[in-house]
């Protein structure tokens, strides 16, 4: 029973403490430090000359990441990089980096503050903070807030896109068009595995750096870009539409709208491929194997989303349903996405 308790204790320091960790190590990678130590260890003197920093106060934050296993501390005050400090380097393609900066730079932690306050009022928290929309408005002035994201999204993607692929064949299909895509990393990846042709949709302001992306993956002939809002209405000219992550910015009566949209835009034999990572039922296991935690997910998409948050496989089926689509499968990808498949209902 006191072991019990003990233990109880440090799982309940360990939470609290979890905003510490994380605001370390946002510190640590703003200031480029992982990028830094990948070519050698180097001396705290040396770390503070190269990001402008004061030696002793950088040394304490230096010192907590090493005894959180970040970095590595050795005699002389010198650090020197591990595998997780690898994980966070930033200056080559979409990185874990990139996702912890968007996740926990100041503007979105200034959202968290007015969590209590927001469920008071059912108001967004961002909102109330920063007294403008996450997306519509605070990404499109903030260029480097948008650049975060939207390396922030290319990341997540590429980590699954490889496991998607070797339990999903879009070949099957002549043109394939993401709907609420950013920059196109997913419908880039789709046409250059698969060669069929893609259409990104998004708002116009989302898809701005989407040829400089397809440039990349060597597909800008092979996917065509289209701006507008996918609650007015989507182009016609694909027999898959795929969505990944898209209906967690959206309220239920949102989320209808939009998959009302996506019904009438598809040929009676189209498909509809959503992308989730599904809230577990109670008494599932509340952690993928990756890490992820789609409750603590949840909270974060309602910080930032009118409406918006991540739900279990039921409450989708039962979307899905009320927008016109019966279900015609279910696979787990291996990763904390799972793949739903979906016809209209003629």
């Amino acid at each position: 029973m006191l072991g019990s308790a003990s233990e109880s204790k440090k799982k309940i320091y360990r939470i609290i403490y979890g905003y510490w960790q994380s605001q370390c190590v946002y510190v640590a990678t703003n200031l480029g430090i992982p990028d830094l130590l990948q070519y050698g260890p180097l001396t705290v003197e040396k770390i503070a000359e190269k990001t402008e920093t004061k030696v002793e106060k950088l040394y304490v934050v230096l010192r907590a990441l090493a005894h959180l296993g970040v970095i590595v501390e050795k005699p002389g005050r010198v650090f020197a990089a591990t595998e997780l400090s690898e994980l966070l380097i930033s200056n080559g393609s979409p990185s874990i980096g990139d996702f912890l900066l968007h996740i926990t730079e100041p503007n979105m932690w200034d959202g968290w503050r007015e969590l209590e306050n927001s469920l008071k009022t059912g108001e967004v928290p961002f909102e109330l903070a920063k007294n403008e929309d996450f997306y519509s408005s605070y990404m499109t002035q903030n260029s480097n807030s948008k650049k975060l994201f939207n390396n922030a999204m290319s990341f997540l993607t590429n980590e699954v896109v490889d496991s998607l692929f070797e339990i999903y064949d879009f070949g099957r299909f002549d043109t394939v068009m993401d709907v609420g895509g950013n920059q196109g990393t997913l419908i880039a990846n789709i046409v250059k595995k698969f060669g069929c042709k893609g259409i990104l949709f998004d708002l116009p302001h989302e898809v701005k750096t989407a040829p400089d992306n397809f440039a990349k993956y060597g597909v800008n002939g092979q996917v065509q870009i289209v701006g507008g809002s996918a609650l007015k209405s989507l182009p016609e000219g694909a027999d898959a539409i795929v969505m990944k992550y898209v209906l967690s910015v959206f309220s239920k009566e949102d989320s209808i709208k939009v998959l009302t949209n996506c019904r009438e835009a598809l040929p009676k034999n189209g498909k509809l491929i959503i992308l989730q990572t599904l809230v577990p039922a109670l008494g599932a296991p509340v952690e993928y194997p990756d890490g992820t935690m789609p409750a603590l997910a949840a909270v974060q998409m309602m910080i930032t989303n009118p409406g918006g948050y991540w739900r279990t496989e039921q409450e989708y089926r039962d979307l899905l349903q009320a927008s016109g689509f019966k279900l015609e499968q279910v696979i787990p990808t291996g990763t904390s996405l799972t793949l739903m498949e979906f016809s209209p209902i003629i």
